[in-house]
């Protein structure tokens, strides 16, 4: 089957600043905090990992920025009062 791909797409190398292993280091990382973080869960049901993804997304981008889970919920739930 041919498909009509321009040429100049099909030969395209990326390879990021800082290397092909620091994007595996990346991954690897991320994927041990998420099986440490679903682990005390005893595993989750396939009909809402969808769910405890977006949560662990939302709480591993938050750590950084000092964010405090209570603070995550209270603005999860609308509320006025965000609690640090």
């Amino acid at each position: 089957m041919y498909l009509n791909i321009p040429t100049e797409l099909l030969h395209i190398s990326i390879y990021p600043a800082g290397g092909i292993s620091t994007v595996n280091q990346n991954v690897n990382a991320f994927d041990s905090r998420l099986k440490n973080w679903i682990r005390r869960f005893n595993g989750v049901a396939t009909k809402y990992l969808d769910s405890y993804l977006g949560w662990f997304r939302t709480l591993d981008r938050s750590a950084p920025a000092g964010l405090l889970p209570a603070s995550l919920l209270a603005l999860a739930i609308n509320s006025n009062t965000v609690l640090n």
